[in-house]
């Protein structure tokens, strides 16, 4: 397209600009747009031939684009209930420089973000429509931070060009897929691995009987397991794991048979202190893993209408026997098992993420 109208957010009138790109972009043209992040291309995800215009410019890009939208508010009815590390990310990142992909309603993933830049933000806001606002750039040439980066055939595909100056991050969002034993980092960006585990790794909560036996050695062999994982897949922030009991008392150590079994594998429960589940399961939590099918029963009534998934511990339906009062050849016997269903749990995540 030649002669785009363009825009200096620093000279001209903002809103005189926004009305401008509104009105393209409702024509079905590309409106090309600063963000905090880097340049992007936008277009209304609901006109046809604006798809097609970015088509020509990023031939060969996996589809669909991810959109840009005000909140998950406007998609919510495509989505399949968010976690809890989804309202961590959001509440923390958004409006910002995190691309979420989150699964669909009847399978698939769908790219979402909440642009960080006001201007851009309100004209996603007002655009009637989700936008399509993929980075200004041709396959394999580098996003933009300036409109003096931007390429002359990217620039004369855009109806309306918009000059924000330098991006004010200058590096591309980070795009995660958030599961409910890790995120996966899909492109590191902006926000740091040490920032997203500190802050929006998931939380995963063992739960036994009396929380002094089983979870406690499921939830200390379950973080080992997910520690090993994380260090063959750079990409993984594993979960954090805690336990305890549907009718424990508060403050118990951990059994000596518990202590014992698991120093023998090199993990230290001298530290454990019972807690009843009604005190640490909240919103914050993602996933429950019960020890038995009577566990994991009390326990979904407990989760009932909320996003928090409810499962065996073990992945593959085995259930944990109860070892308190036994030998010592019974505690080994149980952590071992456990062990054994913590590396499956892991493995799972080291070969291909957790989409759950």
């Amino acid at each position: 397209m030649a002669n785009p109208l363009r825009f200096d957010l620093l000279h001209d009138d903002p809103d005189e600009a926004r009305a401008a790109a509104l009105a393209a972009l409702d024509r079905g043209q590309l409106v090309l747009v600063p963000t905090e992040t880097v340049y992007g291309l936008a277009a209304r995800e609901d006109r046809p031939e604006a798809l097609a215009r970015l088509d020509a410019v990023k031939p060969g890009r996996d589809r669909p684009f991810s959109l840009a939208v005000p909140s998950l508010l406007v998609v919510a009815d495509r989505l399949q209930p968010p976690s809890a590390v989804v309202g961590r990310i959001t509440s923390r990142w958004w409006p910002g420089p995190v691309t979420l992909v989150l699964p669909r309603r009847g399978g698939g993933s769908l790219g979402l973000r909440v642009p960080g830049h006001a201007w851009t933000g309100r004209l996603v806001a007002e655009a009637g429509a989700p936008l399509c606002l993929p980075s200004a750039n041709s396959p394999g040439a580098s996003a933009p931070v300036s409109l003096e980066q931007v390429e002359a055939d990217v620039l004369a595909a855009a109806a309306v060009v918009v000059d924000g100056g330098r991006a004010a991050l200058g590096e591309a969002s980070s795009v995660l897929r958030p599961g409910r034993e890790a995120l996966v980092i899909l492109r590191e960006g902006v926000v740091s691995r040490t920032d997203l585990a500190r802050h929006a790794a998931p939380r995963v909560l063992v739960v036994c009987s009396g929380n002094t036996c089983r979870s406690p050695m499921g939830a200390a062999l379950l973080t080992a397991a997910y520690a090993e994982a994380a260090q063959r897949r750079q990409d993984l922030v594993p979960a954090r794991v805690a336990s305890a009991g549907v009718m424990a008392g508060p403050g118990s150590p951990a059994s000596s048979g518990a202590r014992s079994a698991l120093a023998a594998r090199g993990l230290d429960l001298s530290d454990h202190a019972s807690a009843p589940l009604a005190a640490v399961l909240d919103d914050s939590v993602d996933l429950i893993l019960g020890m038995t099918s009577s566990h994991v029963a009390l326990l979904s009534d407990y989760a009932a209408g909320s996003a928090v998934r409810v499962e065996l511990f073990d992945p593959e339906g085995g259930e944990v026997e109860d070892p308190f009062g036994g030998s010592p050849a019974v505690y080994d016997r149980c952590a071992a098992a456990l062990g054994s269903m913590a590396r499956r749990r892991a493995a799972a995540l080291a070969s291909q993420g957790d989409t759950r």
